[in-house]
């Protein structure tokens, strides 16, 4: 699996993990966090690797879905990258106006998205 799906997977699995059943959470969760094979994860599960590996996909299909609809992940980067400007800012003296302005910028992702 690539770096950043990894990293993606694994923070929308933290925003909207309660939202996926049980099974489909456990199967993704060993993927991602405990890098267990499919083999694996259908012997802690109990399930045949077939069984893990649909858990898996539909939890990633799941996790897109909630993505596309509530955007929470794609609004906490934005703050995120806002919030580094602003600390940026502040640290290099920046004049009280464009400190002002980054903090407007975060307001309106928060509010107006």
């Amino acid at each position: 699996m690539k770096t950043e799906k990894y990293f993606t997977l694994s923070m929308l699995l933290d925003i909207y993990g309660s939202l996926l059943t049980q099974k489909q959470r456990d199967a993704l969760d060993m993927s991602l966090n405990e890098d267990l094979s499919l083999s694996e994860i259908a012997e802690n599960t109990g399930v045949s690797r077939q069984a893990a590996q649909d858990a898996i996909k539909k939890a990633e299909q799941r996790l897109e879905e909630l993505e596309s609809a509530l955007g929470v992940y794609r609004l906490r980067q934005s703050v995120s990258s806002e919030l580094e400007q602003l600390s940026s800012e502040v640290q290099n003296g920046k004049d009280t106006q464009t400190i002002e302005a980054t903090i407007e910028k975060i307001k309106k992702i928060l509010w107006e998205d």
